[in-house]
């Protein structure tokens, strides 16, 4: 027997079209098994809305002393990036719209399982090691369809590159540093100048405090 017809025999024969098929299908069964519940489509992915991170800040020494709130709400201060498209071809970039105008008001944080007093040690963690900033400080008292609310405006920065682990801060301080706002002129201020909100606000809130001790 020559060597070309050695070579022959040992060489496999290529699959017919009914086996690559029956391949293909036990693979696709396979990533079913191992993804219940999800499409195997191409464009399935792309339809579904991102968060993205830079791997910098996932690395960071400040993003991983952030406590599992701060971690959390910082994630959805992410989700409320809006952007836009500049430019065509190489030139094409997206751009951030809306920082320094994101608002995240306590009600929303509330339906996600937030505390108040874990929400505002949330926002300050994120404000101190460099995550976000004020660019406008409100006052709350209720939507602003109202006309008297005043929901504080958040900037998503990048002070966490000058972050110190042995201070726990960033070295550059905030625009706005979070202090008491002893404002009357606007939000929850206003309300209670009126004296008959006022007294609807404590009636109700002496009302939550009488359930609350029924459940003690």
């Amino acid at each position: 027997m020559s060597q070309s017809q050695n070579r022959g025999q040992c060489r496999k024969s290529a699959p017919t079209i009914e086996e690559i098929i029956k391949s293909k299908a036990r693979k696709l069964n396979n990533w079913h098994r191992l993804n219940p519940g999800l499409s195997d489509e191409a464009d399935y992915e792309s339809k579904r809305p991102k968060i993205y991170i830079l791997k910098e800040i996932l690395e960071s020494d400040a993003y991983r002393s952030l406590s599992k709130s701060a971690m959390l709400i910082y994630q959805d201060f992410l989700a409320k990036r809006e952007f836009t498209q500049i430019g065509r071809g190489k030139t094409k970039r997206w751009e951030l719209i809306n920082n320094g105008e994101i608002v995240y008001p306590f009600s929303e944080a509330e339906k996600k399982g937030f505390s108040r007093q874990t929400y505002n040690r949330s926002l300050l963690e994120l404000q101190v090691k460099g995550f976000i900033d004020i660019t406008h400080r409100g006052k709350g008292g209720g939507p602003p369809a109202k006309g008297t609310g005043d929901m504080t405006k958040f900037f998503i920065d990048n002070r966490w590159r000058d972050y110190d682990p042995e201070t726990g801060k960033s070295l550059r301080p905030p625009r706005i540093p979070k202090t008491k706002d002893t404002r009357q002129d606007r939000g929850f201020a206003l309300l209670m100048n009126d004296p008959k909100k006022k007294k609807a606000i404590l009636k109700k809130r002496r009302s939550k405090k009488s359930k609350s001790k029924c459940y003690e």
